[in-house]
């Protein structure tokens, strides 16, 4: 797989590519039936597969004051799109310029004389172009003049609900990890570096890892989660606590300690992944540190029913 940075970069010469267009925010269930289609077309018509995604996400540069967290970074979107088997990756710099270009002309600019795209596959919602006035109809108006083919995706339904990243969104922020992990086909994961905490969980006897996960990205609702930690070539399971330490302070930071099972080696500065598998509780306030170690206690105990009724088998199976 190739990633090439802005379409004046693309140089491939091949029969022409078979285009995802998106924004791929999380790559949930319908984003991974776009990006099939689009590999299967590309195998059936002698095509090169694609991604076009824009960076940074559109709402950042159009809403800069908008709270959009999002669900995945670029990087972590290119990781599971390689393991998809895309052949290329192109990213494109969404500038103010970008923004105002009109849908013809970044069809024609863009699609047709940059990637020389023979086929496009989007979601039903999709949009595009300045305002966001290009749409599905558009390019399907226009496939007959620039030689491309398009096919669009209807809504992926779960029940009554549409599968989308703002629905997955709201799930995460509200702390329902296990029913987006439904939506996205995986488990919510975030990376983040260890770094050096207050030691207050060492000092009750419970040492935690304090992670910097970076402050544009989504984290699920304050409270305690069921989690499994990759480090290197190591799983292992933990309670993760994410919240402000009402306990102990008043500070509005948002922090995420992770305290690790049957685990003691010096991590820090390295980097952890955490999948968040089952909310625990709710963010508690308690009186005193030991009504507060009675609870850990109790949420360990929660914990290690949940792993041996429901979870054990994750420390075999490969995670993505």
């Amino acid at each position: 797989m190739k990633v090439i940075h802005n379409v004046e970069n693309y140089r491939e010469i091949n029969n022409g590519l078979a285009i995802a267009l998106g924004n791929f925010d999380g790559l949930h269930l319908a984003h991974r039936k776009i990006i099939k289609k689009t590999i299967f077309k590309a195998n059936e018509m002698g095509l090169k597969s694609a991604v076009f995604l824009l960076d940074p996400h559109p709402v950042k540069l159009l809403h800069p004051h908008k709270d959009m967290f999002l669900l995945s970074s670029l990087e972590e979107r290119t990781e599971l799109l390689e393991e998809m088997g895309i052949d290329f990756i192109i990213t494109q710099e969404f500038t103010p310029e970008l923004a105002m270009i009109s849908p013809l002309k970044f069809v024609e600019e863009y699609l047709v004389n940059a990637l020389k795209v023979k086929e496009i596959v989007v979601g039903f919602d999709y949009t595009f172009g300045r305002m966001g006035k290009g749409t599905t109809y558009n390019l399907l108006k226009w496939d007959e003049i620039f030689n491309y083919k398009v096919e669009i995706f209807p809504p992926v339904m779960i029940g009554n609900e549409v599968v989308s990243s703002s629905l997955i969104r709201d799930l995460i922020m509200n702390g329902e990890v296990l029913r987006a992990s439904e939506y996205l086909g995986r488990f919510f994961t975030r990376k983040g570096k260890v770094i050096h905490g207050e030691a207050r969980g060492r000092n009750l006897g419970f040492p935690t890892a304090n992670l910097d996960m970076g402050e544009e990205y989504l984290l699920p609702g304050n409270g305690v989660y069921l989690t499994l930690a990759l480090w290197k070539d190591k799983k292992m399971f933990g309670l993760t606590n994410i919240g402000r330490k009402p306990t102990f302070s008043s500070s509005d930071k948002i922090t995420v300690e992770v305290f690790l099972l049957d685990f003691n080696e010096f991590i820090y500065n390295e980097e952890l992944t955490v999948m968040f598998l089952h909310r625990i509780r709710d963010e508690i306030t308690f009186k005193d540190g030991s009504r507060l170690i009675k609870q850990i206690e109790s949420d360990l105990k929660s914990a290690r029913k949940l792993i041996d009724s429901e979870y054990r088998f994750l420390l075999e199976k490969q995670c993505t």
